[in-house]
């Protein structure tokens, strides 16, 4: 008997051989050796027929057995396996029911079909309840013009603004009028009613009588009848209610659907699957139709009246990356800021959304544009992840390396210079913006001679890897900070006038090189870095040395320090970054815009802080972050490069797609770029050391016995230099008289004045 012939019996366990019969039979069996284990089982007595040959009826007689495993028979005898066996059996009908669940409800299918209702049957209806209070608020309400007026002040419109605002009080007062004639009505409403019933009562009455006369009927038979028609109404609403009201609520639902469906945007996850079809093949007839029905009679009229039908104003149209480019030239009386202006149109026409849309144009005339147009969908493909991510990636040269930030809308590579150029970032919250200037500064961070002054104005731990990289890192809002973060400007300034005066002491001429910054050197790449700088600028805090520390004009010190880095930073390597959300006038002071280099914006709500964000060259000419899509367009990026990258034809700007580099991610290179640095001195060359009594001695002119406190002031700043930081615009005439009442000198009160004494400082500078 071979165990092996079991095919539900593993190798290597033991065969069992399951035998009835007495023990007499059991000790006659065969031997089977290592091959099984014989079990005798017990019979009953009915079972042991004999065939026996002798003829013995009391011998059992063993029935015919098989060979089952251990594990079978344990589960034959034993209850505890058996509950195991249940078990996993269980578990794995739970395994099954779990895996086929989740096949059906993540299923292409089911998801299309939950998608197709909860569309249909939710979001459809509940936005088109959306769009009839909305509407309802706008005809009783003032929420139209409120809207139009923060619009206008928006756009700085003054005159739309005093016009709205007209309208407002004009609707308020209509308004007021109806109100107080609802006070008045029930009792008008209470004799009209009264009037009319006496009326027809007497109509009734008459029609009855003539009725009566004529012998057709009684007096009352009008009243009777017009009775009866009520009774009948009553019974028939009463009746037929529910028909009525089912009736009427599908009426509605329906009519919200349809509101619903056409009149707002689907959510995205209610959203139906993107076609996957590629662009329409993009010929010159269907871009000059779109064109021509763009509502602009004047090229309408030139393209019904060219022979060529408009092809003519239709350069090539090639292939560009995911999309079709071609060059417009516009007719005479058309130009390409009226066709830009049209963006959602010409999309429309294309078949198209706006953001699917690039414009480009022309520096040398209004009338030519080039037109770059995306296939359906190719501007929302994943991006590939940012070079920096690779653990290879470092060390870099910002000498000689270029950031890479991204993308642009065509796929071609986007390499920012940031070398020697001031950059603006802008953007409204939730856009990408933290993310995208985080990759600029981790890049920045990867060159060991850089040193890096970090105020992050919003404190959440965006900006935390930077611990241990920055030579300088402020967190979160706040007086304390807001005071910190202007006094790191400032001290960015000093360090700049040092480095001035030091290029010139050494008698150097020209651009600082690569070998002139090497760490150490006094010269390395300082990047002064602020985030949410609207807060900075928008507070109201005054400086402990006097002065306001932000505001939008001169009398702002954090603005005209950041003025005086845009002004003569970047010849000495001495470079500022901002980063901010929605600037405005009031909060982003145009001294502190004009002065970057690189200027960008995620999507803002406006053109007008579009301008404000790049400059009005750059949106004049198609720059457009305010038609970014909300959320959608997250860390997309209308970029202004100036000198930073070459674009072609000329182009002012383009539209980049950031590589997005996590916060986990951000601290992975951080810890690479701590590496680098590791063994790195980043000091600045610490200015010589001064001793105020001898500079005193040195301001004081030969016959002057006394001078005012803030007079000296004056002079030991103009002594010493603006390099000189405890000379510099921190010292007062307070601190001044605090520093020599430490050391002695003598200083009087006369004349509303304080004065101090030569003598005095003489004296204490001999005894020392």
């Amino acid at each position: 008997m071979n165990p092996t012939d079991h095919n539900d019996t593993p190798e290597s366990m033991p065969e069992t051989v399951v035998e009835t019969g007495s023990e007499s039979t059991r000790e006659s069996a065969p031997t089977v050796g290592e091959l099984a284990t014989v079990h005798p089982l017990r019979t009953s007595p009915d079972q042991h027929e004999s065939t026996d040959p002798v003829g013995d009826e009391s011998a059992p007689q063993v029935v015919e057995g098989r060979i089952i495993s251990e594990y079978e028979y344990r589960l034959l005898t034993d209850e505890k396996a058996q509950r195991e066996w249940r078990y996993a059996e269980y578990r794995k009908q739970a395994a099954w029911l779990a895996r086929t669940t989740k096949t059906v409800v993540t299923h292409d299918r089911t998801v299309r079909s939950v998608k197709f209702a909860c569309r249909n049957a939710l979001a459809y209806p509940v936005a088109g309840a959306g769009v009839v209070i909305r509407r309802w608020q706008d005809t009783h309400g003032a929420s139209r013009y409120e809207r139009m007026m923060r619009q206008a002040e928006q756009d700085g419109n003054h005159d739309r603004l005093l016009e709205w605002e007209a309208r407002d009080v004009a609707e308020k007062q209509r308004r007021h009028d109806r109100a107080m004639d609802w006070v008045k009505s029930p009792l008008e409403l209470a004799k009209a009613a009264g009037v009319t019933i006496v009326a027809a009562a007497v109509l009734l009455l008459t029609l009855g009588v003539i009725l009566a006369v004529a012998g057709k009927g009684s007096v009352l038979g009008p009243i009777e009848a017009v009775i009866d028609a009520i009774a009948f109404l009553v019974w028939f609403t009463i009746t037929y209610g529910v028909f009525l009201l089912v009736g009427g609520t599908v009426g509605v639902l329906t009519y919200l659907w349809n509101l619903g469906r056409t009149r707002t945007e689907t959510p995205g996850w209610f959203a139906p699957p993107a076609p996957k079809t590629e662009m329409v093949n993009l010929t010159p007839s269907i871009m000059v139709a779109a064109l021509r029905d763009l509502g602009i009679k004047a090229l309408r009229d030139a393209i019904k009246a060219d022979p060529d039908y408009g092809a003519r104003m239709l350069g090539p149209i090639t292939r560009y990356g995911p999309g079709a480019q071609v060059e417009i030239t516009l007719p005479p009386q058309v130009t390409g800021t009226q066709v830009m202006n049209l963006r959602e149109t010409l999309a429309g026409n294309l078949d198209r959304k706006a953001h699917e849309l690039h414009f480009e144009r022309s520096a040398d005339s209004e009338r030519q544009i080039t037109l770059w147009v995306a296939h359906s969908g190719a501007l929302d493909r994943k991006l590939p992840d940012s070079p920096m991510l690779d653990p290879e990636f470092g060390p870099v040269d910002l000498y000689r390396d270029r950031m890479p930030w991204g993308v642009d809308v065509k796929g071609d590579a986007v390499e920012l210079n940031l070398l020697q150029q001031h950059l603006l970032l802008a953007g409204l919250s939730k856009q990408g913006k933290t993310a995208a200037a985080r990759a600029l500064l981790l890049w920045i961070a990867l060159d060991p001679s850089t040193r890096i002054r970090l105020a992050d104005l919003k404190g959440f731990g965006d900006w935390s890897m930077f611990d241990g990289l920055a030579e300088e890192l402020i967190e979160g809002a706040g007086a304390e900070n807001f005071i910190a973060t202007c006094d790191m400007l400032e001290g960015g300034e000093a360090e700049m006038q040092s480095r001035y005066e030091r290029w010139r002491a050494m008698g150097r001429k020209g651009d600082v090189g690569r070998a002139d910054s090497q760490p150490g050197s006094g010269f390395e790449p300082l990047f002064i870095v602020v985030d949410e700088v609207q807060k900075l600028y928008g507070c109201t805090v005054e400086h402990p040395d006097g002065g306001d520390v932000g505001g939008n004009g001169k009398k702002s010190r954090a603005a005209r320090a950041a003025q005086a880095l845009h002004d003569q930073g970047r010849a000495v390597n001495v470079h500022l970054m901002q980063f901010s959300q929605n600037p405005t006038n009031a909060n982003f002071p145009a001294i502190v815009r004009e002065g970057a280099m690189i200027r960008a914006s995620l999507f803002v709500g406006t053109e007008s802080i579009a301008k404000m964000a790049l400059g009005e060259a750059a949106v004049d000419t198609g720059a457009a972050p305010h038609a970014l899509r909300a959320g959608l367009d997250r860390g997309t990026v209308v970029l202004a490069p100036g000198e930073s990258m070459d674009l072609p034809n000329g182009a002012t700007h383009t539209t980049v797609r950031t590589h997005f580099i996590s916060t986990e991610q951000g601290h992975t290179i951080a810890d690479r770029a701590k590496q680098l640095r590791a063994g790195i001195a980043h000091r600045a060359i610490a200015p010589t050391e001064r001793d105020l009594l001898d500079d005193l001695i040195a301001v004081f002119e030969a016959d002057e016995d006394r001078a005012k406190d803030t007079d000296l002031v004056v002079r030991l700043r103009k002594l010493a230099g603006p390099s000189y930081q405890p000379y510099g615009k921190r010292l007062t005439g307070s601190g001044l008289r605090a520093q020599l009442d430490d050391l002695g000198v003598e200083v009087k009160l006369r004349d509303g004045y304080h004065w101090v004494q030569s003598h005095s400082v003489h004296a204490v500078a001999a005894a020392r």
